[in-house]
């Protein structure tokens, strides 16, 4: 809609009307929808190790970032949970894959930031995983300088990580493939 340039207060066509009124009448469902807070199961010891992994993915309808709590008790017992999701439509101005890869990187950096400060455990060892080999360049390169757009995103990723906590994952492996909006 926005695309076609669509106002506000425009009657939707009937494509659209109909997907609209579907989404909608699913809407009550969420109130039946339970979620459990507690990502540390019951029976779980002590803990030995806590991890966050973040993995971010882009394309050219939009990017997203999912974080997993990943737990380790004293017993080498392993819990995941996913703890987080982000998700955005791109911009309509076009912007290219590898621009949109090291945005979903950034939002992993400030998810990771956010979670690092709400979550009730102490040591959390944080590890990001992408897609994007590009991403893992430039975070990786000390030399090259980079256009503007490209070296604030890098700087904020190194002002909150190490390229030692950047991970290649393939793009079929990668969890954050569904959290992104698609066409």
């Amino acid at each position: 809609m926005c695309k076609k340039g669509m106002e506000w207060d425009e009657p939707l066509p009937d494509n659209l009307s109909t997907k609209w009124e579907s989404w909608l009448s699913e809407i009550p469902k969420l109130a039946d929808l339970k979620i459990r807070r507690c990502y540390k199961p019951e029976g779980f010891e002590d803990l030995k190790k806590v991890e966050l992994h973040h993995f971010s993915d882009a394309s050219l309808t939009g990017y997203g970032q999912c974080s997993y709590l990943r737990l380790v008790d004293v017993h080498s017992n392993i819990h995941c949970s996913l703890v987080l999701g982000k998700a955005r439509v791109t911009p309509l101005k076009p912007v290219t894959v590898p621009r949109l890869e090291l945005q979903a990187a950034v939002t992993s950096i400030k998810v990771s930031n956010f979670l690092n400060k709400e979550l009730d455990y102490e040591n959390i060892e944080n590890f990001y995983w992408t897609d994007s080999k590009v991403v893992l360049g430039y975070i990786g390169n000390d030399a090259r300088r980079f256009h503007i757009y490209v070296a604030n995103r890098i700087q904020r990723i190194k002002d909150a990580s190490v390229a030692e906590q950047w991970h290649y994952i393939p793009s079929a492996e990668n969890p954050a493939r569904s959290c992104h909006p698609v066409a």
